[in-house]
């Protein structure tokens, strides 16, 4: 299972691709330190390039089919990402949340 960002078309990353970023089976105080450190990255190629980055963040449901409640790790990385990094966030699917950075 890649942890790493990587393009969502190949394994180059470059400026004004689609990233993937999976956190799926982490803990949340690891995927929040991973997080971090990739949307710092990924801040820096953006402003670099001057094209803005969409991610989308793999975290998972964290639960067997039909649960009701959401998983530590989805709140948590939603939670960081709108009021620690002030991005607005869609989740396009169950467990991928969408970020756009620049």
């Amino acid at each position: 299972m890649c942890r790493n960002i990587s393009s969502a078309q190949g394994p180059s990353i470059g400026p004004g691709q689609t990233q993937l970023l999976d956190l799926r089976g982490l803990h949340v105080n690891e995927a929040v330190t991973l997080l971090k450190r990739e949307l710092s990255g990924l801040r820096s190629m953006a402003r670099s390039s001057r094209q803005r980055q969409q991610v989308f963040i793999s975290v998972g449901t964290g639960h067997a089919k039909g649960s009701r409640t959401p998983s530590r790790l989805l709140t948590a990385v939603k939670r960081h990402l709108v009021e620690n990094e002030l991005l607005s966030i869609t989740e396009p699917q169950p467990g991928i949340v969408r970020v756009v950075v620049s």
